[in-house]
Formats: C-alpha cells, sequence, structure tokens
C-alpha cells in the first residue's frame, strides 16, 4: 500500500471517531441558499456577497443548475490580475462545477471530502446525479457538530 492510500485509509477510520457518524449531510447543511446566475455582474456579486456577510455564492445557470462557485477569493484574484470588477461577470471569475455531495451523505463523507480537496464548502444536491442544488454545507457546519 503506498503512503498516500495509507494515509487516505487512516483518514477515513478517524473521521467518524470524530464527527457523529449517525448524521447525514442534509442534517446539517444550510437550505437557504444564496446564488448568483453566471452572467451576473461582479458589482452586483460583490454588493451581495457585502449584504448577506458571506464569501461566496454558488453560480447557476439559467435553467437553475450548478455551474460553479465565486468567492471573494475569485474577485480578489481577477482585481490582482488588472482586471476591471465593472467590466466582469461571475463567469469570468467563478471556480467551474467543483464538487457536490448529496445530501443523504455521511456527515464524516463530507469532511473527508473537503479534507482531501482542500475546500471549505460542498454544494449538495438532492442526488448523485443532479446538478440541482439543494443546499450548501461548510466547514463550520461539521464544526458546530463535532461529536
Amino acid at each position: 500500500m503506498t503512503s498516500t492510500a495509507s494515509r487516505h485509509m487512516a483518514k477515513k477510520m478517524r473521521a467518524p471517531v470524530i464527527l457523529n457518524h449517525n448524521m447525514l449531510v442534509k442534517d446539517v447543511m444550510q437550505t437557504d441558499l444564496i446564488t448568483a446566475k453566471f452572467d451576473t455582474s461582479l458589482v452586483d456579486t460583490i454588493a451581495i456577497l457585502k449584504e448577506k456577510g458571506i464569501s461566496g455564492l454558488v453560480v447557476l445557470d439559467n435553467i437553475g443548475e450548478f455551474v460553479g462557485v465565486v468567492s471573494a477569493l475569485d474577485i480578489f484574484k481577477a482585481v490582482n490580475e488588472g482586471d476591471r470588477v465593472e467590466n466582469l461577470v461571475v463567469d469570468d471569475v467563478m471556480t467551474p462545477f467543483t464538487i457536490t455531495i448529496f445530501h443523504d451523505a455521511n456527515i464524516a463523507d463530507a469532511a473527508l471530502t473537503m479534507m482531501e480537496n482542500n475546500i471549505h464548502r460542498l454544494v449538495v444536491t438532492e442526488s448523485p446525479t443532479s446538478k440541482k442544488p439543494v443546499g450548501i454545507v461548510t466547514s463550520t457546519d461539521l464544526i458546530n457538530n463535532l461529536i
């Protein structure tokens, strides 16, 4: 077994001990999703982030399917590269379709997915094949449900 595989196995064995392994993502996720369409101006997006006191938004296409996430960090990167916020839309700066999790998944699986991918939020879907978001689960949601 490779050292990477060993670490992965150790993480899988440890996560259920750390987290209440009987809880599902749907038990801890936030269902009041704040979203933006891919063609929303960055000026409007920044206003939403400020108004809601959040650092990221779920991005949807014209039929309401998940296409990515836009975060404050994405916006900072664009500005740092010299782009003018007034000239950009969400699609210009968002992180395209990222990892999702099924609402009936165990929260330990959500924690492992976040750790393995170095991310702080997962868009939650109703089924493994769906692109329609039903919620979001963040690392803070998981921390609030430790043990």
